[in-house]
């Protein structure tokens, strides 16, 4: 019998290279489990609202990275979860823990009304579609006094405390609002991925790919289609939603066309069909413009981070997670050569 040939060693070279980012996987809980207790108040409850945009733009990424339909109307329905979420505290008097579920329900069955219609067409003339949702949704809103405030806007006048049970003195409240803001989101990321390795995601892929093809094997691509874009303004939904908890005021300039828009940039920034990206394209979304408000280079941040869009996806047509894959590949290659 043929001896076994001997297992390569790895260099320290390539240990190196397997750890680079290997450290990232303790690194970051520990930060997000440090920051409340260094930051200030204001500043928890910044980086609260930056993880609930993370959320957002996770949802577009599941709608057009993974099924292929192209949405730049995802603000709408981060507006819808914000007001639902202001109605169903104030107006309705719900429990937070009630309110939200709803209002992210809201939002998703919203996006399965608009969505159908939608569905019947493809590619570009989808994107016209749901772009219009987004220019629609402004004016609609300021005639809807009763329920969005008019064009001024409205308060959420409930204070929503901590449980009493939990006993938390009123200046442990944003570090509550951060840790609740923060278990919602990873419970939709861990959904998310969930949803894309089942067979669901791997329909929703092979309609994407070849929607004819799809048919041949069985998939619905209506039901597809309709069900993950749903799931994907649900997400957009809780966003709004715990973007009204954490700063109690409403209005429908905080969801005009620019936030459906900047939502996209930053999906495709981040990669599109990558989990990650949705982080990775907020990260991009925030650092651009802050990176030129230090160098002071152009007076507008919107032109920088429009530059940084086309340079990015000129260089990295696959995002920053594409870019990220591609060097773990490498390193990986150079392991079996080693």
């Amino acid at each position: 019998m043929t001896p076994a040939p001997p297992r390569p060693k790895a260099s320290s070279a390539n240990l190196g290279a397997a750890g680079s980012l290997g450290w990232l996987k303790w690194a970051v809980p520990v930060f997000l489990a440090v920051f409340p207790l260094i930051a200030s108040d204001l500043v928890l409850r910044r980086f609260s609202q930056t993880l609930v945009l993370v959320l957002a733009v996770l949802g577009v990424n599941l709608a057009t990275g993974y099924t292929g339909l192209i949405s730049l109307g995802h603000g709408v329905f981060v507006g819808i979860g914000a007001f639902g979420m202001a109605n169903f505290l104030d107006e309705m008097n719900l429990n937070f823990f009630l309110a939200l579920p709803l209002a992210t329900l809201l939002a998703g069955v919203g996006g399965l009304i608009l969505g159908l219609p939608a569905l019947r067409i493809r590619g570009i003339y989808l994107a016209l579609i749901t772009f219009g949702f987004a220019l629609a949704f402004g004016p609609v809103a300021r005639r809807l006094g009763s329920i969005t405030g008019g064009p001024s806007g409205r308060p959420i006048n409930r204070n929503v405390d901590p449980p009493a049970f939990l006993g938390l003195p009123e200046e442990w409240f944003p570090e509550y609002r951060y840790l609740v803001s923060l278990i919602v989101v990873a419970l939709w990321f861990v959904l998310a991925r969930n949803l894309v390795d089942s067979r669901i995601g791997r329909a929703t892929r092979a309609t994407r790919d070849d929607q004819t093809a799809a048919v041949v094997f069985g998939v619905n691509p209506t039901v597809i289609k309709s069900g993950v874009f749903s799931i994907s303004a649900a997400m957009a939904g809780t966003a709004g939603a715990l973007q009204a908890w954490l700063f109690p005021f409403v209005s429908h300039a905080d969801f005009d066309v620019f936030l459906s828009l900047r939502l996209y940039a930053a999906a495709v920034l981040g990669g599109l069909g990558s989990i990650a990206g949705a982080i990775y394209g907020v990260v991009a979304l925030i650092v651009i413009p802050a990176i030129n408000s230090v160098l002071g280079v152009i007076g507008s941040d919107a032109i920088v981070f429009g530059l940084g869009l086309i340079v990015l996806t000129y260089f990295a047509p696959n995002g920053i997670a594409g870019v990220v894959d591609r060097r773990r590949a490498d390193r990986d290659a150079k392991q079996l050569e080693a």
